[in-house]
């Protein structure tokens, strides 16, 4: 260096940069202990829980309040066959004698927590005398694993399946029944307007019908007085009778003579028995007037083999809740014949007049079925079960024309024919069914739906009729 020039500033020397650089490492060290080792310098408390399985917690694994996080899992141990854990809980945290840890997980796969219930003090001890203090124990409450909840759902899933019978059993009970549902739709659709002419023929009649009952009514209202003026003198006629009565026997009066004569006695005792007959038939008349029911019944069949349509229409009568008398007009037509199918061999424009009587869950019934003698035979085996369906099951049997002898067509029938077939009950007015028709010769299979609604005027006048009788 030449004389005169200024000298270099002094800068760091190499044994100063050596200890700067090791004291950043160090601190950088501290730095990442502190924040890995998770280790605080705030006070904490310390708590223990012991589960069956804690799959999925580690140390370190966050502990929350109601999703807040106020703590962490110090420690994982084993403990006489039980998974133990210890919790570092913030100090400012009060946890009480009821409070519970359960394992839970952000989602389905995501990660596990300890979930802490803190509990809460009971009423009518100090607060404090109910919180844990740090080291004590906190109960644990086991969660169901994803695995052994997977394994209940597939387990149940099995068992309601049976090896996958159910759904193909469901697959073809539906099948079955839109079949059924396009058969019925068929056969309506086919005599819809021959439907809407009965139905507007019946509510001419049905009209017809109530201005008759009103007239009958009217009739009614106007005789009201007269018979209970006639009840109120056959009363008085009984009053006096038994006063008679009375005095005979004291042997008071005129009558009290016959006291003596045994066949006069006889005679007044007859008479008065008489007179108590005919107030009980007279009671026994006038209790017809609520006594009968009538039900209108519109029936359709659906031949599937002829693959024709047939209507049915008939009155059924009710004296009693037993008992019962139909008659019907079947397989009804304005032409001298309704064989459109050489598969159709019903007689058209025939009648069923039946009396029937029914015996607990029995119905039988005799008269005449399509113009021939027969019998009919109905039972519902389930009708005192709760289930829905079964309750309302009916099965009937039919058997007619016992010396069939007639040739029908181009076909020779000498079997008497017989019918059988099941329906159900779909509601109050409703009720629909199949039915195998003549199963000793041709076994026609039929579908059948049949609308019954009651009409009280029709009742009403029947009971008036017999009272008149």
């Amino acid at each position: 260096m030449a004389n005169g020039d200024p000298l270099p500033p002094e800068g760091l020397s190499p044994e100063s940069k050596v200890g700067l650089f090791v004291l950043a490492g160090l601190a950088i060290l501290m730095i990442s202990i502190l924040m890995l080792g998770d280790i605080h310098f705030r006070p904490q408390n310390y708590f223990h829980a012991t589960f069956n399985s804690i799959e999925g917690i580690t140390d370190k694994s966050p502990i929350k309040i109601f999703g807040v996080e106020v703590g962490s899992v110090k420690s994982v141990e084993l403990e006489d066959g039980r998974a133990s854990i210890t919790m570092a809980l913030q100090k400012g945290i009060s946890v009480y004698k009821n409070a519970t840890v359960r394992i839970r997980s952000t989602g389905i796969i995501g990660t596990k927590f300890i979930a802490l219930d803190p509990g809460r003090p009971e009423p009518g001890f100090p607060a404090e005398d109910q919180k844990l203090k740090s080291g004590d124990t906190i109960k644990g409450t086991d969660s169901l694993s994803l695995d052994e909840l997977m394994e209940r759902v597939a387990k149940s899933l099995d068992d309601v399946t049976g090896g996958g019978k159910l759904g193909s059993n469901l697959n073809a009970t539906m099948e079955n029944l839109r079949h059924i549902t396009d058969s019925l739709n068929a056969a309506v659709g086919q005599q819809r307007q021959s439907l809407i002419n009965i139905v507007k023929n019946f509510e001419d009649f049905t009209a017809h019908a109530k201005s008759v009952a009103a007239n009958l009514d009217d009739v009614m209202q106007s005789s009201k007085e007269e018979i209970k003026s006639a009840i109120h003198n056959l009363k008085e006629t009984l009053d006096k009778s038994n006063a008679l009565l009375g005095n005979v026997q004291k042997g008071e009066g005129v009558l009290g003579t016959l006291i003596m004569d045994k066949k006069a006695s006889e005679e007044i005792k007859e008479t008065v028995t008489n007179l108590k007959q005919t107030s009980e038939s007279a009671k026994q008349v006038l209790a017809r007037f609520t006594k009968v029911r009538a039900f209108w019944e519109i029936q359709g069949r659906r031949d599937f083999k002829a693959n024709v349509t047939k209507g049915d229409f008939g009155l059924r009568l009710e004296p009693r809740p037993n008992k019962y008398y139909e008659i019907m007009g079947q397989n009804l037509t304005n032409t001298g014949s309704t064989r459109t199918s050489d598969e159709d061999f019903e007689r058209p424009n025939t009648i069923t007049a039946l009396m029937g009587q029914t015996w607990g869950p029995f119905t039988g019934a005799v008269g005449v079925i399509e113009s021939r003698a027969g019998v009919e035979a109905h039972i519902r085996p389930f009708q005192d079960t709760e289930l829905p369906v079964l309750n309302r099951l009916e099965l009937l049997g039919q058997g007619f024309d016992f010396g069939r002898d007639a040739f029908l067509g181009n076909r020779h029938f000498t079997n008497p024919n017989y019918t059988a077939g099941a329906r159900i009950q779909v509601n109050q007015w409703v009720t629909a069914g199949v039915e195998a028709e003549d199963i000793a010769e041709t076994t026609n299979l039929n579908g059948v739906v049949k609308i019954s609604f009651e009409d009280k005027d029709i009742a009403y006048l029947l009971g008036f009729v017999s009272f008149a009788r």
